[in-house]
């Protein structure tokens, strides 16, 4: 398979995997980025095939954004934010922030990125990191980290080797809180999203 093959089997499967319809300017940006590299036109080229991401990522974020726990009792849930983490090595960023009172959690799911990666080497040797022990957020294995002397913590799955589901908690009075708040993850929509 040729690059602009790839480039574009890649796009079309990025399309799908989100599970949205195709905006009128996608095919139209795809189009003008294939012309654009049959002229040679690399600059233009790199131009449309990144404006075409940055709307996959934006279709696929709010879909993903919809599989974020809903706020518990009590909490507050702030709007959810998404990011491109091209920067970073590539993958996408959904995340959304929680409080009550002095309370804080942060629930962040990554798809495709090298942070799965690292994650995922956790769970081979959860002991490696003081406080944490295996835990089971419904059908899924997690991690929980909880530290009780600064009331902070995190709760880690890792589904399917792809995406990364974390919540953080600064201000809690246990871990609990964070296996609670992960359990709000609808994990089944986010791997049909994902195609797994």
């Amino acid at each position: 398979m040729g690059g602009w093959t790839r480039i574009l089997a890649l796009a079309g499967s990025a399309v799908m995997m989100a599970g949205v319809a195709l905006a009128d300017d996608v095919p139209a940006r795809l189009e003008a980025a294939r012309a654009a590299y049959g002229k040679g036109d690399v600059a233009r080229t790199a131009r449309e095939l990144e404006a075409v991401l940055t709307g996959l990522h934006q279709r696929l974020g709010k879909a993903l954004a919809d599989t974020l726990p809903a706020a518990m009792a009590g909490w507050q849930a702030e709007a959810p934010e998404i990011q491109g983490l091209s920067q970073a090595g590539g993958g996408l960023s959904v995340s959304r922030a929680y409080g009550k009172g002095d309370a804080s959690l942060n629930a962040t799911l990554i798809l495709d990125s090298p942070a799965v990666d690292a994650a995922i080497g956790l769970f081979t040797n959860p002991a490696a990191r003081a406080g944490t022990r295996k835990v089971k957020v419904g059908p899924e294995d997690a991690l929980l980290r909880y530290d009780s002397s600064t009331h902070a913590g995190e709760v880690t799955l890792v589904i399917g080797n792809r995406v990364l589901l974390e919540i953080e908690g600064d201000g809690i009075t246990n871990g609990e809180t964070l296996v609670d708040a992960a359990k709000g993850w609808n994990t089944a929509r986010i791997r049909t999203l994902i195609g797994l």
